[in-house]
């Protein structure tokens, strides 16, 4: 692996580059402020569901049915993560579970109608909490934002 430059260089643009530990510095704030953002939304929250149960039961809506196994890599979940959490959304009667009729391997999820009021009672939050962040950065931040995202999430999704 190539050893990064303690000493700034410039990139194409002609910007300085920021130092590997500076770099370093900004991503481990930004994830300490995502996290503890993720854990005052989920105390101040009146929603049935948490940030990770509505990313795991987001693609139901609508009446649409996932496996088990779908709506874990959907969600970016372990399936044992996504069956545990699956049986508390069914015992708050967010979710139905049933064996699909051709192969009673195949468990099949579908939202019930409190489940469908609950995603988008989330869905509702999470727009408006976004909308916050986005309100603070101009129109070319935003599109930078959006640009930088999108790369950093391919780059990572790669390790």
């Amino acid at each position: 692996m190539a050893m990064l430059s303690r000493v700034p260089t410039r990139d194409s643009d002609d910007l300085a580059v920021a130092e590997p530990a500076e770099l370093s510095d900004a991503w481990d704030a930004f994830f300490r402020a995502a996290r503890r953002a993720t854990g005052r939304a989920g105390q101040a929250s009146q929603s049935a569901l948490s940030l990770a149960q509505y990313h795991l039961v987001r693609p139901l809506g609508r009446g649409e049915t996932r496996t088990v196994s779908r709506l874990a890599t959907e969600a970016g979940v372990a399936q044992p993560t996504a069956t545990r959490m699956l049986d508390h959304l069914e015992r708050a009667g967010i979710v139905t579970r049933t064996p699909d009729a051709s192969d009673r391997r195949i468990v099949l999820v579908q939202l019930t109608p409190d489940g469908e009021e609950a995603l988008e009672s989330k869905r509702r939050l999470v727009v408006r909490a976004r909308e916050q962040v986005f309100a603070d950065l101009s129109a070319a931040e935003q599109q930078q934002a959006a640009s930088l995202l999108h790369r950093l999430a391919d780059i990572v999704e790669r390790l």
